[in-house]
């Protein structure tokens, strides 16, 4: 497993970057809300959903309930379940089976996806180790920011942008590595039809719905055009 991390860790970088800074504007934010430094890096590794800790913070200070902050919590990461269908096939037989749940967000999933692995080191542990480190890393920019919000402040508008940056880029990158582009095209298509029809606020659910139904009934005809 050591070698998988040494393997991994250059292919991270991109996504290390981008989660320092989030991380550190997060942690500046739960400093500055007047929170212990260390429950920063408690909601990152109990929840570890960059936007959603972003929505959280400001709701733990009404009185919503905990079955409210479950459903809204499921409902913005609800992408995540249709990720992890798409990865059944390569780790149903894993042993770390929670740990890929566990470690699994946007970034991971792009890089997983996009990235082949080393031949001299096992191909679920590879994946395991990506997930890993961008996990840590994580929750320590958060407590890092933390840290920092007593001693700085400034305005912190826009800085969640960072992430959907580094996801655009890894999405070209995913683009290049791979020549059937089927997917993309039916991906965004689809997309764009769910958004002029539910408008931005509703999209996101239908879109995914739509996205996994066609790729699932076209999945034959994708892949004999990748052949």
């Amino acid at each position: 497993m050591k070698k998988a991390f040494e393997r991994a860790l250059p292919y991270t970088v991109p996504v290390i970057i981008g989660y320092m800074f989030l991380g550190i504007t997060f942690g500046i934010m739960v400093s500055q809300e007047g929170y212990n430094p260390l429950f920063a890096p408690f909601l990152s590794l109990t929840i570890y959903a960059g936007s959603m800790q972003f929505i959280i913070l400001p709701l733990l200070k009404t009185d919503i309930s905990l079955i409210a902050i479950i459903i809204l919590t499921l409902s913005v990461n609800i992408r995540m379940m249709f990720y992890g269908v798409s990865m059944l096939k390569e780790y149903k037989n894993s042993k770390s089976k929670f740990l890929f749940i566990l470690t699994l967000s946007d970034e991971t999933f792009a890089l997983d996806t996009s990235i082949k692995p080393p031949t001299d080191v096992k191909k679920s542990d590879f994946f395991l180790a990506i997930g890993i480190i961008n996990y840590f890393v994580w929750a320590l920019a958060t407590y890092i920011g933390a840290l920092l919000g007593n001693l700085i402040s400034f305005n912190t508008m826009g800085m969640d942008f960072v992430l959907t940056a580094l996801f655009l880029v890894l999405l070209v990158e995913q683009y290049f590595a791979t020549k059937n582009h089927k997917p993309l095209k039916i991906g965004l298509a689809l997309s764009i039809a769910a958004l002029l029809i539910f408008k931005p606020d509703n999209f996101m659910i239908p879109a995914l719905l739509l996205i996994v139904l066609s790729l699932y009934g076209l999945r034959e005809r994708i892949e004999e055009a990748h052949v």
